[in-house]
């Protein structure tokens, strides 16, 4: 599992330096407006996804395994199809529809996002559970790279673009050439026939699903309800700033989650199959401390580097969102951890006690995100995230208990808690030398790293790891 996690996450944070750098590129090729038009609009798809397709989504990734066994998967793939083409007509006749009446036509550009990002997730998600590793790692690597080429092809070079439709264009043409690249992969053309939908899996979809959906709107207002806020509080160049240095934590830590729960979760899955809850939770133990052995000095780093970071990375005026950077790495470190504390909801099929926790959360979000973005300005829309992350996170832990909840060594904590302290404040420390913004910043990643890898390795916590490394260079 661990060797799994390991070959996931260097392609995982790739994946992510190129989303951050996706975002750089766009703050200098494009006029604030283009920014927030584009983030809106991205954002607005991956809420529609999360309401609409979550549920289709989770039930896929859940039940794919299985049914690949029984049949190749062409009752799962022909069914998942058939949902697909349907939320595909209904998302672009409401985009349609609502371009039309407000004259703002990125709607429909909303509406080719959505399919392409939809069917590439869903797609990605099966590549994992069928254990197509390197075929998930580069189609996902294909994808953020067109998203960073494209979008730098169709604006010809220039600077200060006034649309936002060349991003988009470029992030709906990422995602469908990477979506196709999962067809062939997973050899659709040859197993999937509408004539093949299943109504018994249907059935299956629904009662594991749609308990998710009400997860999937609260899991959506937690992720997205403070950006919406910032715009209607601040106006658009705020909001510009705000989402844009949101998207490096926000960003990087998604690819570490995912990066980590993809080598885990299907091992996990599987122990529980053979084995129950004495077979999978040790496994989940682990996947936590690999987590935290990740997590916990990104947090401290990118609050060590987030200025020198954002003022090297986007154009001039966005630094004064720098802030978020910080806040939002501890609200996604909180994040993180729930996800793993789900897996017992998730493994029993329980998915109630998701939807009530994570709606508690959501209100806390609401309500804390208007009070601290009112008190303290637009970076208080991400102080709010932190309240709310961490809210759901200790709900969680509290409920689940009498399930089962994951357990991580207390030593092992504050190893990792002492080294990524150490690591943040030698990064902290570079980044006040008498020196050029870029060699700051170059030397803190630099010697922040070296420190946490010291540490880690001279307390004897990250021996594991450093030996699968090892192996792998070995072969």
């Amino acid at each position: 599992m661990t060797r799994d996690a390991m070959m996931f996450l260097p392609a995982k944070v790739v994946e992510g330096l190129l989303v951050i750098a996706c975002s750089s590129l766009y703050t200098h090729i494009f006029v604030e407006g283009a920014v927030t038009g584009f983030n809106l609009t991205n954002t607005t798809v991956q809420l529609i996804y999360l309401i609409l397709a979550g549920w289709m989504a989770n039930s896929a990734t859940r039940y794919v395994g299985e049914e690949y066994r029984a049949d190749s998967g062409r009752g799962l793939f022909s069914t998942v199809s058939t949902i697909y083409l349907g939320l595909c007509v209904i998302v672009a006749a409401g985009c349609g529809i609502t371009a039309v009446v407000t004259g703002n036509t990125l709607y429909w550009g909303g509406a080719l996002m959505f399919c392409s990002y939809t069917a590439f997730q869903v797609l990605n998600a099966a590549l994992i559970q069928l254990g197509r590793v390197k075929a998930s790692i580069f189609w996902s690597l294909t994808s953020a790279s067109l998203k960073l080429a494209v979008a730098f092809a169709l604006v010809g070079g220039k600077s200060n673009y006034p649309s936002a439709f060349p991003a988009i264009f470029a992030n709906t043409i990422a995602d469908g050439v990477a979506a196709v690249g999962a067809v062939f992969a997973l050899g659709l053309p040859a197993i999937v026939r509408l004539r093949c939908f299943s109504r018994p899996l249907l059935s299956r979809f629904l009662k594991y699903g749609v308990p998710l959906m009400g997860v999937s709107i609260s899991v959506a207002l937690l992720n997205q309800i403070d950006k919406y806020l910032v715009v209607g509080f601040y106006g658009d160049v705020l909001y510009a700033y705000y989402s844009t240095n949101n998207s490096i934590a926000s960003g990087l830590f998604t690819m570490i989650s995912v990066g980590i729960m993809r080598g885990v979760y299907p091992a996990v899955l599987r122990a529980w199959r053979d084995g129950g809850k004495a077979a999978a939770k040790p496994l989940l133990d682990q996947g936590v401390r690999l987590y935290l052995l990740i997590a916990v000095p990104a947090v401290a780093g990118l609050t060590a580097v987030s200025l020198p970071m954002s003022r090297f990375l986007f154009a001039k005026g966005y630094e004064a969102g720098a802030p978020v950077i910080a806040y939002t790495a501890l609200a996604m470190l909180f994040m993180g951890l729930t996800e793993y504390a789900n897996k017992a909801y998730e493994l029993e099929q329980a998915t109630v006690h998701v939807l009530q926790n994570s709606a508690i959360a959501a209100c806390i979000k609401v309500v804390s995100s208007i009070v601290l973005l009112k008190a303290l300005g637009f970076t208080g829309g991400a102080l709010g995230s932190i309240v709310a992350f961490a809210s759901y996170f200790f709900i969680t832990c509290v409920r689940v208990r009498s399930r089962f909840l994951f357990r991580v060594p207390t030593l092992s904590v504050v190893r990792i808690i002492v080294s990524a302290a150490l690591c943040g404040a030698a990064a902290y420390g570079c980044t006040l030398l008498p020196l050029g913004n870029l060699l700051r910043l170059a030397l803190a990643c630099v010697v922040g790293a070296a420190v946490y890898a010291v540490c880690i390795i001279a307390s004897g916590e990250g021996r594991e790891e450093v030996q699968a490394v090892l192996r792998r260079i070995r072969k």
